[in-house]
């Protein structure tokens, strides 16, 4: 069996990674552009320039694919209700997912 976990191809396709806030400071949405454009980019992220690499969904599920595999679950964890009673923040990681997770068998022993 393999597990990945990964920043979802949404959070990573663009290199703000910041909300897009209204006049009040409100959080109106999460912004994606050029989520084809597959590659490098440079982002701010408890440091001032770290490099991510930003591949699409498809991406990672041909790659799991073409090595073999076959997917038996992908996962786009949502916080769960103890998660924002303890950080009411995080009641905003609903509008988007931030990470995927793949999980996978060799596909001779699926």
């Amino acid at each position: 069996m393999f597990v990945l976990s990964v920043e979802h191809p949404v959070f990573t396709a663009i290199a703000a990674q910041q909300w897009c806030l209204g006049p009040t400071g409100e959080r109106l949405h999460w912004p994606v552009d050029d989520y084809h454009q597959e590659g490098l980019l440079h982002s701010k992220w408890m440091t001032d320039d770290l490099v991510k690499y930003h591949p699409t969904t498809s991406a990672y599920v041909n790659a799991l694919i073409d090595s073999g595999f076959c997917i038996t679950k992908l996962l786009e964890p949502a916080p769960t209700p103890e998660m924002i009673v303890r950080w009411p923040e995080s009641k905003d990681e609903f509008r988007r997912p931030m990470f995927a997770i793949f999980a996978a068998v060799k596909a001779a022993d699926f």
